[in-house]
C-alpha cells in the first residue's frame, strides 16, 4: 500500500512539473529585465581622430563614426550643442561597409538613430540613440542603449510601435527589447523558455524558430509578452 501511494505521488508531481514548464495552450511567458543605459564620456577630437561618416539630426544633433588612429578601432560619437561625446568602440578596423553604419529608424514609437558594427566573427552590436525633441546633455545619458548581436526593428505585436530583436552567436541566442511606462525592457528568450536555440526566422510573418531538442524546430509568434506556438 505504501509503495502504491508513493507511485501516485510521483505521478502527480511529474504531471504538475510538466504543466509548469509548458502551458496547455503552448504559451511561454517571457522574463524581462530593465535595460541599462550607456554612459557617454566627453570627447576631444584632435588630429588622431578622423571622422568618416556623419548623420545630422534635428535640433543641432549629429552622430558620427570616427577612426581612432592610436588604437586602430572605429568609435561612435555624438555632437550636441558644440560638445562631443564618445560612445566607445562600435566596430573593428576594416569592417565592410554593409556591416557598419548609421541609420535613422523608428523604435518604441520614437525616432532613433542606430549606430552599428561588428567586433568579431558572429559578434555584432548596435547603439540606439532615442532622439528627444529637446535633447539636452542631462537627457543624453538616459537616451542611449547598447545591444549585442545583429538587430532588427520590427512591430511584433502590431501596435504600430516597433520592438528590437537581436540575435547573437552561431547557436542563436535571441532577445526582444520593448518599451513600457517610460522604461526599456529586454527579454532573453532562450533563458526564459529553456530553449537551446531561438531565431527570428521570418520578419514578415514575425515567426520565431525555436529548438528545444536537436532537429525538432518549432514555430512561435510574440503575443502580449509571451511566445505562442503556431
Amino acid at each position: 500500500m505504501m509503495r502504491l501511494r508513493l507511485l501516485v505521488i510521483i505521478f502527480i508531481l511529474t504531471f504538475l512539473l510538466n504543466g509548469c514548464n509548458k502551458a496547455e495552450d503552448n504559451t511561454y511567458q517571457l522574463d524581462y529585465f530593465e535595460v541599462i543605459k550607456v554612459k557617454v564620456d566627453n570627447l576631444h577630437l584632435d588630429n588622431s581622430c578622423k571622422i568618416f561618416e556623419e548623420k545630422r539630426i534635428d535640433n543641432g544633433v549629429s552622430v558620427f563614426l570616427y577612426k581612432d588612429n592610436e588604437n586602430h578601432q572605429i568609435n561612435g560619437g555624438i555632437s550636441l550643442k558644440d560638445k562631443s561625446y564618445d560612445l566607445g568602440e562600435v566596430s573593428v578596423d576594416n569592417t565592410p561597409d554593409d556591416l557598419m553604419g548609421i541609420e535613422e529608424v523608428q523604435v518604441f514609437g520614437k525616432k532613433a538613430v542606430k549606430i552599428y558594427g561588428i567586433l568579431g566573427a558572429n559578434y555584432a552590436q548596435a547603439f540606439y540613440l532615442l532622439v528627444e525633441e529637446n535633447l539636452e546633455e542631462s537627457i543624453l545619458q538616459e537616451s542611449i542603449i547598447q545591444i549585442e548581436g545583429y538587430t532588427v526593428e520590427i512591430d511584433l505585436d502590431d501596435d504600430g510601435k516597433k520592438e528590437i530583436v537581436s540575435t547573437l552567436g552561431t547557436i542563436p541566442e535571441t532577445k526582444i527589447f520593448t518599451f513600457k511606462n517610460g522604461t526599456i525592457y529586454g527579454s532573453d528568450i532562450n533563458k526564459s523558455i529553456g530553449a537551446k536555440s531561438v531565431l527570428l526566422q521570418d520578419n514578415d510573418k514575425k515567426l520565431f524558430q525555436v529548438y528545444f531538442e536537436s532537429n525538432k524546430p518549432e514555430q512561435y509568434v510574440y503575443h502580449e509578452g509571451s511566445l505562442l506556438k503556431k
